[in-house]
């Protein structure tokens, strides 16, 4: 048989997804007393542990679907100055992650079980986004999935409530459509523009990234324009698990 695909190399299957509580559910479906509190539970479970994470006012660097931590821990050494929180979904990933944090002895990385919007709803006040990195997300290539995508106005409005001028979000993607769509999101967003000039801070070739043909990348800073963030944790089921 042929040998096992490195780790990180496959997307999750439904299986190995958490249980539908992981993510928010959606307004209209009906769920039960029990799903709906193991839902707040777990988000003021999430508040305390940020809390006790960020006591006090900060910049953050935070990456979006940080996998096995093979780009964060890099980063976080490059830059110790810099204060490095990771978030994902699944809880091995996590595990692994924490063990190549403990391995670099940086006390200046850290990784968060979470959803990325939930994260965002919880981040204590005064806390602010320094930069944000999407590396090679999930591009849902198939039309009628394309909501599911990280990159939706919505969230990047969400995003830009919680990001001081001049922050930057980092996105790469080895899918052509879903980067010519991220670009073309980007010049509709007063919050938000794109520079072509923008250096890359650093290169780690993730397992994604070895892995693809080609790959584009696009640098977005905050502009000073006021935010107005739509509600982006609103009950919704999980969505469909991707092909990736």
């Amino acid at each position: 048989p042929p040998p096992p695909p490195p780790e990180n190399l496959t997307r999750p299957r439904a299986s190995e997804l958490p249980r539908p509580a992981h993510l928010p559910p959606m307004p209209g479906v009906t769920y039960t007393p029990a799903f709906l509190a193991r839902l707040a539970e777990r988000r003021a479970a999430l508040r305390a542990e940020l809390a006790t994470l960020l006591p006090a006012p900060r910049p953050l660097v935070w990456e979006i679907g940080s996998g096995h931590g093979h780009f964060l821990v890099q980063y976080a050494a490059a830059f110790p100055e810099k204060f490095c929180v990771g978030v994902d979904i699944i809880r091995d990933r996590l595990l692994r992650s924490a063990k190549k944090r403990d391995r670099a002895r940086l006390p200046n990385c850290h990784f968060v079980q979470a959803e990325a919007r939930e994260f965002l709803a919880a981040l204590p006040p005064g806390v602010t986004l320094q930069e944000i990195w999407i590396l090679f997300p999930d591009p849902w290539p198939k039309k009628r999935h394309h909501k599911n995508r990280i990159l939706q106005a919505p969230f990047l409005e969400a995003l830009a409530s919680r990001a001081g001028q001049g922050a930057r979000l980092y996105f790469r993607t080895d899918h052509a459509e879903y980067f010519h769509a991220a670009a073309a999101l980007f010049p509709t967003l007063n919050t938000w523009r794109l520079d072509p000039a923008a250096p890359w801070p650093l290169e780690h070739e993730t397992v994604f990234q070895a892995r693809a043909p080609s790959y584009q990348s696009l640098v977005a800073i905050r502009t000073s324009h006021p935010a107005t963030p739509t509600e982006t944790t609103a009950p919704r089921p999980p969505p469909p698990v991707g092909p990736r």
